[in-house]
């Protein structure tokens, strides 16, 4: 402490207070980059998976639409002949074979028809929320860097 002229100068335990204030802030900044970059591989991951997600749910219902098409389509070649001979005890004949080819027709695309491909979720919204956080983190994580990298006093 030094004084001159009525003025108490506190220059040294200024100085004291703005280094520890420094390196407080070196310490913050050293602790946040570590949730920062853990908070931003959490986002990007949720961002991934909500992705993943909204591609994943109409590819199972077409494949699981194609599997029940190609099924019933077989059924019908093979079991409807089968079972009109059973039923009549006949040879399939002209009105017989209108039914035949009917149920080969007509039941695998009801069949097709029947199953509905989920419309695509509407994930624009939950994407632009999940990118301005990004953004938001990494405009913190350079903040915290620049704290880190200025010069120690």
């Amino acid at each position: 402490m030094e004084r001159s002229g009525g003025i108490v100068w506190l220059r040294k335990v200024e100085t004291a207070i703005r280094a520890v204030q420094k390196g407080t802030d070196r310490t913050a900044a050293e602790l946040a980059l570590v949730r920062l970059d853990r908070e931003l591989a959490d986002a990007q991951e949720s961002k991934a998976a909500l992705i993943h997600s909204a591609d994943k749910k109409p590819g199972k219902a077409r494949a699981y639409r194609s599997v029940v098409f190609l099924l019933s389509l077989v059924a019908g070649i093979f079991l409807f002949p089968i079972f009109l001979v059973l039923a009549f005890g006949e040879k399939l004949h002209g009105g017989h074979f209108f039914f035949w080819a009917l149920a080969v027709i007509a039941g695998p695309i009801a069949a097709y028809q029947s199953i509905k491909i989920p419309p695509p979720d509407d994930i624009e919204r939950d994407l632009l929320d999940i990118n301005a956080r990004i953004n938001q983190i990494e405009k913190d994580i350079a903040q915290n860097r620049i704290i880190l990298n200025a010069p120690p006093t």
